[in-house]
Formats: structure tokens, sequence, C-alpha cells
């Protein structure tokens, strides 16, 4: 991810998982693995590429995986590390960076990572990187969001309230945006401790990346791509992608044996 969005990361960690207390992450990686395993999914070696507090890797470990994971933000990795136990190995590395690190069956790269690498060339770099961590005939699984999810989400107006904290999303995205355009969005997070409230702002940018984006940046990285799916906020998987219904868009992608 870009340097907007680890400083945003830097400032959102404290509250991370508060704020996506409601992401049944159980439920998704269980889809996910389904779609990895009809694809031909072999070995139990998995790096988790942008893993923030581990949210993403815990249903992994769970199920028996042998896990590495990596974030650039320090302050996500630091609560990864608490969730991990010892149980996985953490690295923090900009993916746009990434050196290698291991052979892994199985690349996941979840929640929005691609679309905070706002310029093709990045997405490129770090599928790149990622591809010279993946085993031949390994799988990368990576989502993007839809155009649906820049004219709901990041237009709206969102609070969140509980005992001592109060979070307010303000999406500043127009609601006819359009295909490639770059959303942004600010998280004002109210905290009290011992009587008193602070105020801390974690600011957003994503690009929305075309289908066309993604395979191109898929095939310049060295990978094949397999399979893209629509994604529904239910979980279920299409075949036929549509970007006014679904909210993500799911790539799976391999790195040919030689």
């Amino acid at each position: 991810m870009g340097g907007s969005a680890s400083a945003a990361y830097d400032a959102l960690a404290p509250f991370y998982d508060r704020l996506t207390a409601h992401h049944d992450y159980e439920l998704w990686t269980g889809g996910l693995l389904g779609l990895a395993r009809a694809h031909g999914l072999a070995g139990n070696r998995v790096l988790d590429a942008g893993c923030g507090t581990g949210k993403s890797f815990v249903p992994l470990l769970e199920r028996g995986f042998e896990v590495t994971a990596c974030d650039q933000c320090p302050a996500m990795l630091e609560l990864a590390a608490c969730k991990a136990g010892g149980r996985a190995t953490l690295h923090c590395h900009d993916l746009r960076d990434l050196d290698p690190i291991g052979e892994f069956d199985l690349i996941t790269c979840l929640d929005d990572v691609a679309n905070y690498l706002t310029e093709p060339e990045d997405l490129t770099a770090a599928l790149t990187g990622l591809a010279q961590n993946l085993r031949p005939g390994g799988l990368l699984i990576f989502d993007a969001n839809t155009i649906a999810t820049y004219r709901d989400f990041f237009s709206a107006t969102v609070v969140l309230e509980e005992d001592g904290l109060v979070m307010v999303w303000r999406g500043l995205a127009d609601a006819q945006f359009a295909a490639g355009g770059l959303a942004r969005a600010a998280l004002d997070i109210f905290s009290e401790r011992r009587g008193w409230w602070s105020r801390t702002t974690s600011n957003h940018e994503q690009r929305h990346h075309s289908r066309e984006t993604v395979e191109r940046c898929i095939n310049d990285a060295g990978l094949t791509c397999l399979a893209v799916y629509g994604q529904d906020p239910a979980v279920n998987f299409e075949i036929e992608v549509d970007e006014l219904r679904h909210t993500k868009v799911i790539y799976l992608a391999t790195r040919e044996p030689t």
C-alpha cells in the first residue's frame, strides 16, 4: 500500500478490530478456500500479504495452515503478533518492494489491498513481488472493490458508537462514481480515556481498478489469471461479474511451472 495508506492505518490500528467487528472472516475465508481448492490448491504453506491486525490469517491458522504474514504498518503487525501467539511468522514489508521470504502454496492478499495501490504500476509491482514468493503451480487469491462499493459505502456517512468510542466514517466519493476513479474517505475516531476525549483522523484513498487493468497487471507480473468471480455481501460467488451488483471482484492467479 502507498504511504497515505500506511499513515491511515497507523492512526486506525488501535481501533481497527472494533471498526470491523461485524466482518465474518471465518465465512469469507471458508468461501475463498473453496474457490482455491476448486482451482487446484495443494499444500499448506500460506503467505497472508497485507495481513493488518491478523484477522485474515487467524481462520487459516485454525484450519492447520502454516502461516507467514506481512504488512507495512508496524502498529497493525503488533496486534497481529498478539493474535498469532507465536503460531505465525510475521514480516514488515511494503508489497511494492517485497523481497523473497519463502515459496508458498497459497498467497492471500485481502481486504482492499489492491485498491490502496492507487496506480497500476504499483499494483504490478506488488503482484510481481507476490509472484516471486509463489511456488510454481501455487495460487494467489486477492480481491478488488467494485463500482457499487464506491457508490455505496464510499459515498455514505456511517456512525459507530460504543462505550468510550465514537467512529464517524465520511465517504467523500460521488454517488455517480465511475470506473477507474479515485475514492476518498475520512474516518474520525473520538476515544475516551480517564475522562478525557481525543480525536484521531484516518484518511483513506482507493482506486477502482477495472477487470481489464487488473488482468493486465497480473500478466505483467508474470502470473496467469485462472479465474475471476463476483462476490456479493453474503459471500456468494458468481462467474459473471456485475460491477453494479457485486461488492468485490475475486481474482485467482498462478505462477506457471517453467
